[in-house]
């Protein structure tokens, strides 16, 4: 074999490693982002169903506030998954070389994906920890009623 076809062969099988990374990593932002739907889930009952009726005016408000934001926030995340799943099918293309002169595009697009999961997950993180802070506030002040109450 001349030397041509060792480095173009070679280049094919870098290029195939590559983007069999890249989708490796996009199935698991999909993952993330559905086991994150899981947590909206129960984020959603525990301050629908068990919190809001124990909260006073102000926690009120803020539960509410948070129940929209978990709310926004799974819509995101299901715009988030079409757009992984758009730019999957683009990376298979690519592997099977239907579109080679896009790659440079299907790799940007990979990298705003990146960036956009990373803030996706950051915002829930912060979303869930303001709700759970919210709930130990309420739980200790309903403790508090009980013990008062004896």
């Amino acid at each position: 074999m001349e030397k041509n076809q060792l480095t173009q062969i070679e280049e094919k099988s870098n290029l195939e490693n590559s983007i069999g990374r890249l989708h490796a990593k996009a199935q698991k932002w999909i993952s993330e982002i559905e086991f994150i739907k899981v947590e909206q889930n129960f984020l959603k009952e525990l301050l629908s169903e068990h919190i809001i009726g124990l909260c006073e005016t102000h926690h009120f408000n803020q539960a509410k506030m948070f129940l929209n934001g978990i709310e926004h926030e799974a819509k995101l995340g299901n715009k988030l998954i079409e757009s992984i799943k758009e730019n999957k099918i683009n990376l298979a293309l690519l592997l099977e070389n239907i579109q080679l002169k896009n790659e440079t595009k299907f790799r940007n697009n990979h990298k705003l994906l990146k960036v956009e999961v990373k803030n996706y997950i950051e915002n829930f993180k912060y979303i869930k920890e303001q709700v759970f802070e919210l709930v130990l506030l309420i739980m200790k002040k309903e403790k508090e009623k009980k013990l008062l109450s004896k």
